[in-house]
Protein backbone atom coordinates (compact mmCIF):
# COMPACT_ATOMS: atom_id res chain seq x y z
CA UNK A 1 0.00 0.00 0.00
CA UNK A 2 2.74 2.49 0.61
CA UNK A 3 4.32 1.64 -2.69
CA UNK A 4 1.74 2.85 -4.19
CA UNK A 5 0.78 5.79 -2.92
CA UNK A 6 5.18 6.57 -3.12
CA UNK A 7 4.25 5.59 -6.92
CA UNK A 8 1.59 7.70 -7.73
CA UNK A 9 3.55 10.73 -5.52
CA UNK A 10 6.25 10.26 -7.63
CA UNK A 11 4.43 10.65 -11.04
CA UNK A 12 2.41 14.06 -10.03
CA UNK A 13 5.65 15.36 -9.29
CA UNK A 14 7.06 14.87 -12.64
CA UNK A 15 3.99 15.90 -14.25
CA UNK A 16 4.11 19.14 -12.26
CA UNK A 17 7.97 19.48 -13.14
CA UNK A 18 7.67 18.94 -17.17
CA UNK A 19 4.62 22.07 -16.99
CA UNK A 20 7.05 24.14 -15.18
CA UNK A 21 9.72 23.81 -17.65
CA UNK A 22 7.18 24.24 -20.92
CA UNK A 23 6.02 27.29 -19.21
CA UNK A 24 9.30 28.44 -18.89
CA UNK A 25 11.02 27.72 -22.31
CA UNK A 26 7.27 29.27 -23.83
CA UNK A 27 7.41 32.85 -24.62
CA UNK A 28 5.13 35.12 -21.90
CA UNK A 29 2.49 36.99 -24.12
CA UNK A 30 3.55 40.47 -25.29
CA UNK A 31 7.03 39.13 -25.86
CA UNK A 32 9.61 40.43 -29.03
CA UNK A 33 9.38 36.93 -30.79
CA UNK A 34 12.92 35.99 -32.24
CA UNK A 35 12.34 36.50 -36.07
CA UNK A 36 14.28 37.08 -39.08
CA UNK A 37 15.62 40.53 -39.91
CA UNK A 38 12.80 42.60 -41.37
CA UNK A 39 14.60 43.70 -44.42
CA UNK A 40 13.90 40.44 -45.58
CA UNK A 41 10.42 40.96 -45.85
CA UNK A 42 10.56 44.25 -47.88
CA UNK A 43 10.55 43.92 -51.84
CA UNK A 44 14.20 43.17 -53.72
CA UNK A 45 14.44 45.67 -56.40
CA UNK A 46 16.74 46.50 -58.87
CA UNK A 47 17.87 49.95 -60.32
CA UNK A 48 19.48 51.33 -63.33
CA UNK A 49 20.96 55.10 -63.01
CA UNK A 50 20.42 57.50 -65.57
CA UNK A 51 22.92 58.70 -67.98
CA UNK A 52 23.11 61.44 -70.94
CA UNK A 53 24.03 59.74 -73.94
CA UNK A 54 23.66 60.59 -77.97
CA UNK A 55 20.17 59.08 -79.45
CA UNK A 56 19.09 58.66 -82.61
CA UNK A 57 16.03 57.60 -85.07
CA UNK A 58 15.70 56.26 -88.36
CA UNK A 59 12.70 54.86 -90.08
CA UNK A 60 13.29 52.29 -93.08
CA UNK A 61 12.02 52.22 -96.80
CA UNK A 62 12.59 49.78 -99.71
CA UNK A 63 15.00 51.27 -102.41
CA UNK A 64 16.15 50.01 -105.53
CA UNK A 65 20.08 50.58 -107.37
CA UNK A 66 19.85 52.52 -109.90
CA UNK A 67 22.22 54.14 -112.65
CA UNK A 68 21.88 56.87 -115.52
CA UNK A 69 24.83 55.44 -117.44
CA UNK A 70 23.39 52.18 -118.76
CA UNK A 71 22.51 52.31 -122.91
CA UNK A 72 20.62 49.76 -124.70
CA UNK A 73 22.51 50.75 -128.36
CA UNK A 74 20.06 50.53 -131.39
CA UNK A 75 21.04 49.69 -134.91
CA UNK A 76 20.41 53.04 -136.67
CA UNK A 77 19.60 51.30 -139.78
CA UNK A 78 18.83 47.20 -140.60
CA UNK A 79 21.13 44.83 -141.38
CA UNK A 80 22.95 41.86 -140.97
CA UNK A 81 25.24 41.34 -138.04
CA UNK A 82 28.44 41.05 -139.34
CA UNK A 83 31.63 40.23 -136.63
CA UNK A 84 30.89 40.81 -133.26
CA UNK A 85 34.40 42.09 -131.69
CA UNK A 86 34.14 41.87 -127.21
CA UNK A 87 32.97 39.33 -125.50
CA UNK A 88 30.30 39.76 -122.68
CA UNK A 89 31.35 40.90 -119.75
CA UNK A 90 34.56 42.46 -120.92
CA UNK A 91 35.17 46.07 -120.18
CA UNK A 92 34.79 48.88 -123.13
CA UNK A 93 36.06 52.47 -123.77
CA UNK A 94 34.27 54.96 -125.18
CA UNK A 95 33.95 54.68 -128.91
CA UNK A 96 35.00 51.33 -128.91
CA UNK A 97 34.32 48.99 -131.78
CA UNK A 98 31.71 46.64 -130.55
CA UNK A 99 29.81 45.27 -133.60
CA UNK A 100 29.45 45.48 -136.88
CA UNK A 101 26.82 45.73 -139.62
CA UNK A 102 27.10 44.75 -143.14
CA UNK A 103 27.07 47.56 -145.15
CA UNK A 104 28.10 45.75 -148.89
CA UNK A 105 25.59 47.57 -150.54
CA UNK A 106 26.74 50.86 -149.06
CA UNK A 107 29.90 50.54 -150.29
CA UNK A 108 29.08 49.77 -153.41
CA UNK A 109 26.77 52.75 -153.94
CA UNK A 110 30.09 54.56 -152.31
CA UNK A 111 32.27 53.37 -155.45
CA UNK A 112 29.17 54.48 -158.15
CA UNK A 113 29.53 57.86 -156.60
CA UNK A 114 33.37 58.09 -155.93
CA UNK A 115 32.87 57.07 -159.74
CA UNK A 116 30.75 59.47 -160.38
CA UNK A 117 32.54 62.52 -158.38
CA UNK A 118 35.82 61.54 -160.20
CA UNK A 119 34.21 62.34 -163.85
CA UNK A 120 32.56 65.55 -162.39
CA UNK A 121 35.86 66.41 -161.24
CA UNK A 122 37.48 66.62 -164.34
CA UNK A 123 34.76 67.74 -166.28
CA UNK A 124 34.62 70.99 -163.73
CA UNK A 125 38.38 71.19 -163.98
CA UNK A 126 38.47 71.78 -167.87
CA UNK A 127 34.81 74.25 -167.72
CA UNK A 128 36.90 75.99 -164.85
CA UNK A 129 40.03 76.46 -167.80
CA UNK A 130 37.40 77.43 -170.14
CA UNK A 131 35.83 79.92 -167.67
CA UNK A 132 39.16 81.04 -167.11
CA UNK A 133 40.01 81.82 -170.38
CA UNK A 134 36.23 83.64 -171.00
CA UNK A 135 35.20 80.41 -173.09
CA UNK A 136 31.92 79.47 -172.25
CA UNK A 137 28.71 80.12 -170.43
CA UNK A 138 28.33 80.96 -166.65
CA UNK A 139 25.30 78.23 -166.86
CA UNK A 140 27.71 75.59 -168.11
CA UNK A 141 30.44 76.78 -165.53
CA UNK A 142 28.46 76.64 -162.96
CA UNK A 143 26.28 73.37 -163.31
CA UNK A 144 29.89 71.93 -163.05
CA UNK A 145 30.64 72.98 -159.82
CA UNK A 146 26.90 72.29 -158.39
CA UNK A 147 27.47 68.84 -159.76
CA UNK A 148 30.70 68.16 -157.60
CA UNK A 149 29.09 69.79 -154.82
CA UNK A 150 26.58 67.63 -154.62
CA UNK A 151 28.55 64.40 -155.43
CA UNK A 152 30.67 65.03 -152.47
CA UNK A 153 27.66 65.48 -150.24
CA UNK A 154 26.52 62.14 -150.78
CA UNK A 155 29.54 60.52 -150.64
CA UNK A 156 30.08 61.94 -147.17
CA UNK A 157 26.49 60.78 -146.88
CA UNK A 158 27.49 57.68 -147.53
CA UNK A 159 30.77 57.50 -145.71
CA UNK A 160 28.56 58.69 -142.66
CA UNK A 161 26.15 55.52 -142.93
CA UNK A 162 28.67 53.51 -143.66
CA UNK A 163 30.42 54.78 -140.18
CA UNK A 164 27.01 53.64 -138.31
CA UNK A 165 27.23 50.12 -139.43
CA UNK A 166 30.25 49.99 -136.89
CA UNK A 167 27.81 50.16 -133.43
CA UNK A 168 30.23 51.53 -130.66
CA UNK A 169 30.14 51.96 -126.74
CA UNK A 170 28.80 56.08 -126.20
CA UNK A 171 30.89 55.69 -122.31
CA UNK A 172 32.93 53.59 -120.62
CA UNK A 173 32.21 50.40 -118.72
CA UNK A 174 31.21 46.78 -119.21
CA UNK A 175 29.59 45.70 -122.19
CA UNK A 176 26.90 43.50 -120.52
CA UNK A 177 24.79 42.11 -123.16
CA UNK A 178 24.64 41.07 -126.91
CA UNK A 179 20.92 41.00 -128.26
CA UNK A 180 22.32 39.55 -131.54
CA UNK A 181 24.39 36.73 -132.96
CA UNK A 182 26.62 36.78 -136.29
CA UNK A 183 23.80 36.68 -139.31
CA UNK A 184 20.93 37.76 -137.71
CA UNK A 185 19.05 40.94 -138.97
CA UNK A 186 19.59 43.95 -136.79
CA UNK A 187 16.63 46.38 -136.91
CA UNK A 188 16.05 50.04 -135.53
CA UNK A 189 13.46 49.14 -133.27
CA UNK A 190 15.38 46.72 -131.18
CA UNK A 191 18.35 47.16 -129.11
CA UNK A 192 21.62 45.05 -130.51
CA UNK A 193 23.85 45.22 -127.48
CA UNK A 194 23.14 46.71 -123.83
CA UNK A 195 26.20 49.24 -122.29
CA UNK A 196 26.54 49.31 -118.07
CA UNK A 197 29.02 51.98 -116.34
CA UNK A 198 28.90 50.84 -112.57
CA UNK A 199 30.74 54.04 -111.07
CA UNK A 200 27.85 56.01 -110.79
CA UNK A 201 25.58 54.13 -109.12
CA UNK A 202 22.78 55.58 -106.13
CA UNK A 203 19.57 54.52 -104.43
CA UNK A 204 16.13 55.79 -105.30
CA UNK A 205 13.32 55.19 -102.84
CA UNK A 206 10.17 56.52 -102.48
CA UNK A 207 9.12 57.80 -98.71
CA UNK A 208 5.66 58.90 -96.90
CA UNK A 209 4.90 62.37 -97.42
CA UNK A 210 4.81 62.25 -93.78
CA UNK A 211 8.17 63.18 -93.83
CA UNK A 212 7.63 65.73 -96.43
CA UNK A 213 9.56 68.29 -94.23
CA UNK A 214 11.73 65.86 -92.57
CA UNK A 215 13.57 64.52 -94.58
CA UNK A 216 16.68 66.99 -96.69
CA UNK A 217 19.45 66.65 -98.64
CA UNK A 218 22.94 65.81 -96.74
CA UNK A 219 20.64 63.32 -94.08
CA UNK A 220 22.64 60.16 -93.37
CA UNK A 221 21.26 56.88 -94.24
CA UNK A 222 22.52 53.41 -93.76
CA UNK A 223 22.02 51.18 -96.93
CA UNK A 224 21.05 47.05 -96.52
CA UNK A 225 21.12 44.13 -98.70
CA UNK A 226 21.15 40.67 -98.41
CA UNK A 227 24.62 39.49 -98.51
CA UNK A 228 26.19 42.71 -98.27
CA UNK A 229 27.99 44.86 -95.37
CA UNK A 230 25.69 47.75 -94.39
CA UNK A 231 27.02 51.61 -96.36
CA UNK A 232 26.53 54.38 -94.52
CA UNK A 233 26.03 57.69 -96.90
CA UNK A 234 23.92 60.40 -97.23
CA UNK A 235 20.84 61.74 -99.31
CA UNK A 236 21.86 63.47 -102.67
CA UNK A 237 18.44 65.25 -103.62
CA UNK A 238 14.68 64.97 -102.49
CA UNK A 239 11.97 65.19 -104.96
CA UNK A 240 9.63 68.18 -105.20
CA UNK A 241 6.81 66.75 -106.06
CA UNK A 242 4.30 64.34 -104.26
CA UNK A 243 2.96 61.13 -106.05
CA UNK A 244 -1.15 61.66 -105.87
CA UNK A 245 -1.38 57.63 -106.23
CA UNK A 246 0.50 56.57 -103.12
CA UNK A 247 1.57 60.10 -101.37
CA UNK A 248 5.05 59.74 -101.82
CA UNK A 249 8.21 61.81 -102.77
CA UNK A 250 10.91 60.49 -104.20
CA UNK A 251 14.90 60.40 -102.30
CA UNK A 252 17.57 60.06 -104.26
CA UNK A 253 20.57 58.50 -102.16
CA UNK A 254 24.13 58.51 -102.76
CA UNK A 255 26.79 55.23 -103.53
CA UNK A 256 30.04 55.94 -102.50
CA UNK A 257 32.12 56.62 -105.40
CA UNK A 258 33.88 53.24 -106.58
CA UNK A 259 32.00 51.46 -103.98
CA UNK A 260 31.03 48.11 -105.57
CA UNK A 261 27.67 47.71 -104.03
CA UNK A 262 24.69 45.38 -106.33
CA UNK A 263 23.27 46.12 -109.46
CA UNK A 264 21.19 47.92 -110.92
CA UNK A 265 17.49 47.52 -109.39
CA UNK A 266 18.82 45.52 -106.67
CA UNK A 267 16.16 45.84 -103.83
CA UNK A 268 18.17 47.64 -100.73
CA UNK A 269 16.91 48.74 -97.05
CA UNK A 270 17.30 52.53 -96.83
CA UNK A 271 17.36 53.45 -93.28
CA UNK A 272 16.87 57.13 -92.75
CA UNK A 273 18.15 58.98 -90.00
CA UNK A 274 15.24 61.88 -88.80
CA UNK A 275 16.28 62.44 -85.67
CA UNK A 276 19.85 62.71 -83.97
CA UNK A 277 20.51 63.78 -80.60
CA UNK A 278 24.54 64.22 -79.20
CA UNK A 279 22.89 63.76 -75.42
CA UNK A 280 19.18 62.84 -74.21
CA UNK A 281 18.07 60.56 -71.90
CA UNK A 282 16.35 57.07 -72.69
CA UNK A 283 15.00 54.00 -71.00
CA UNK A 284 14.71 50.47 -72.21
CA UNK A 285 10.50 50.74 -73.32
CA UNK A 286 9.78 47.11 -71.44
CA UNK A 287 10.38 49.70 -68.05
CA UNK A 288 8.00 52.27 -68.85
CA UNK A 289 4.47 51.23 -67.70
CA UNK A 290 0.98 53.00 -68.49
CA UNK A 291 -1.90 54.13 -65.37
CA UNK A 292 -5.83 53.75 -66.42
CA UNK A 293 -5.34 57.39 -67.25
CA UNK A 294 -3.35 56.71 -70.11
CA UNK A 295 -0.41 58.62 -68.10
CA UNK A 296 3.15 56.85 -68.46
CA UNK A 297 5.51 56.49 -65.36
CA UNK A 298 8.01 54.70 -64.07
CA UNK A 299 9.10 53.89 -60.67
CA UNK A 300 11.99 55.94 -58.94
CA UNK A 301 14.12 54.72 -55.97
CA UNK A 302 13.81 57.55 -53.31
CA UNK A 303 15.59 56.77 -50.23
CA UNK A 304 13.93 53.41 -49.63
CA UNK A 305 10.98 53.69 -51.23
CA UNK A 306 9.27 53.27 -54.37
CA UNK A 307 8.32 56.55 -55.83
CA UNK A 308 5.91 56.67 -59.14
CA UNK A 309 7.20 59.23 -61.29
CA UNK A 310 4.95 60.48 -64.29
CA UNK A 311 7.03 60.97 -67.86
CA UNK A 312 6.31 62.33 -71.35
CA UNK A 313 8.55 60.13 -73.84
CA UNK A 314 9.08 60.64 -77.69
CA UNK A 315 10.31 57.88 -80.13
CA UNK A 316 11.30 54.40 -80.15
CA UNK A 317 15.16 53.39 -81.42
CA UNK A 318 16.48 49.98 -80.91
CA UNK A 319 14.34 49.13 -78.02
CA UNK A 320 15.49 52.67 -76.56
CA UNK A 321 12.42 54.85 -75.42
CA UNK A 322 13.29 58.73 -75.62
CA UNK A 323 12.32 60.49 -72.43
CA UNK A 324 11.36 64.08 -73.09
CA UNK A 325 10.52 64.94 -69.73
CA UNK A 326 9.80 63.69 -66.27
CA UNK A 327 13.59 62.51 -65.17
CA UNK A 328 17.04 63.65 -64.81
CA UNK A 329 20.48 62.57 -65.24
CA UNK A 330 20.89 60.47 -62.19
CA UNK A 331 18.14 59.42 -61.12
CA UNK A 332 17.28 55.61 -60.07
CA UNK A 333 14.89 54.11 -61.91
CA UNK A 334 13.30 50.60 -60.33
CA UNK A 335 14.20 47.72 -63.55
CA UNK A 336 13.87 44.97 -61.94
CA UNK A 337 10.55 44.17 -59.60
CA UNK A 338 9.02 47.27 -61.04
CA UNK A 339 5.68 45.56 -61.65
CA UNK A 340 6.01 44.15 -57.98
CA UNK A 341 5.64 47.53 -56.18
CA UNK A 342 2.90 50.56 -55.70
CA UNK A 343 3.90 54.09 -54.77
CA UNK A 344 5.45 54.86 -51.47
CA UNK A 345 5.94 50.90 -50.81
CA UNK A 346 9.44 50.45 -49.13
CA UNK A 347 11.90 48.34 -50.64
CA UNK A 348 15.57 46.98 -50.53
CA UNK A 349 18.08 47.05 -53.15
CA UNK A 350 19.21 43.16 -55.16
CA UNK A 351 23.04 43.34 -54.03
CA UNK A 352 25.09 42.42 -56.89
Amino acid sequence: MNLTLNSTGFAATLTALVLVLVQCGAPSEGANPVSEDSSARLTRVGVTTLTPAPFSHAFAVQGNVETDRIANILAEFPGVVQEVFVKEGAKVSEGQALLRINSDVLAKQRAEVVTQLELAQSLFERQERLWNKEIGSEVDFLQAQTGVEALRRSLATLDEQIGKATVRAPFSGVLDRVFVNVGEMASPPMPVVRVVDLSDLYVRASVSDHYAGVVKAGQPVVLEAHGMEPVETQIRRVGQFIEAANRSIDVTVDLPKGESYGLPNMVVTVNITDLALDSALALPSALVQQDANGQEFVYLLRGDQATKQPIETGVVSEGMLLITSGLKPGDQVIDRGATRVVDGERVTLIES
